[in-house]
């Protein structure tokens, strides 16, 4: 037993040396035939799985709004997949739901900034611990795109206000980050193409509170942010709460989603 025990703080340990973020990857958007799969991991580079993202709380929305828990079927250390059914056309939200993960270390600043892992090296302060929740999203579609804003209000939330499956480079698409239901005004949202760091290297962690990356967008006072996407493709958002519980406890909320950004219609040459 102590020596499973040494190993589970090992592992947690390594885990930990930089902070993961939460995602869900489908193999299509559009879903036009039935080999649906959707992997749950965590990651330091989108869309590069590091390890799995088991989850209790697994659920698919219909477009009717009906929301129904749905089990891996398949486990690796790398990631967890699932082969969600679509009985009907429209559009359908794939949701981790609230994973809670383990209690970490972590420093409290004396501007009441909250740090762990990696980033501890580089601050001072008071040492504290950490509930780490995460959640992760994507939204796929069979047929026509029925999309209506249904919020879980439940836990941390991006929520596009329009289809989220008819995004294009070059155009917009207007969101809001909730949390148990209320607008989280002024969040940070980190954003990231897929393959990035194959083109910029890349030098911060994408939990950091003090990254600047050029693509991060800040909420207004209701939450709302509109995402101009740069390059098509996969494209990543996450957000970070945190929040202090008492003066030994904080928690960490950890929100992402998924999108699928598609390029324009090609009209060259023709009428």
């Amino acid at each position: 037993m102590k020596k499973f025990s040494l190993a589970i703080i090992a592992l947690m340990t390594s885990l930990v040396a930089e902070a993961h973020v939460p995602f869900l990857k489908p193999n299509q958007f559009n879903v036009t035939h039935h080999r649906l799969t959707i992997e749950s991991a965590f990651t330091e580079f989108p869309f590069q799985a590091d390890f799995a993202m088991d989850s209790p709380n697994f659920t698919i929305t219909s477009p009717q709004g009906e929301t129904t828990a749905i089990r891996p079927i398949a486990k690796t250390k790398a990631a967890v997949y699932l082969e969600p059914e679509l009985k009907e056309e429209g559009t359908y939200r794939i949701s981790t739901g609230q994973r809670v993960g383990p209690v970490y270390k972590a420093v409290e600043t004396a501007d009441k900034k909250l740090y762990f892992a990696a980033d501890m090296q580089r601050v001072t302060g008071k040492p504290t611990t950490m509930n780490y929740y995460s959640y992760a999203d994507t939204y796929i579609f069979k047929g026509q795109q029925k999309y209506v804003a249904k919020p879980f209000n439940k836990g941390l939330e991006i929520i596009p206000l329009a289809s989220p499956n008819g995004l294009l480079l070059g155009g917009e698409l207007s969101f809001q980050v909730l949390e148990n239901g209320k607008p989280v005004p002024n969040a940070r949202i980190i954003v990231v193409s897929d393959n990035e760091h194959f083109i910029k290297r890349r030098v911060e962690d994408l939990y950091d509170l003090d990254n600047v990356r050029t693509s991060n967008i800040h909420a207004d006072q209701q939450g709302e942010f509109t995402f101009h996407p740069q390059k098509a493709g996969l494209n990543f958002l996450f957000v970070t709460v945190h929040h202090q519980l008492n003066a030994q406890l904080w928690e960490s909320q950890n929100a992402s989603l998924t999108l699928e950004v598609n390029l324009p219609p090609d009209t060259q040459g023709k009428p």
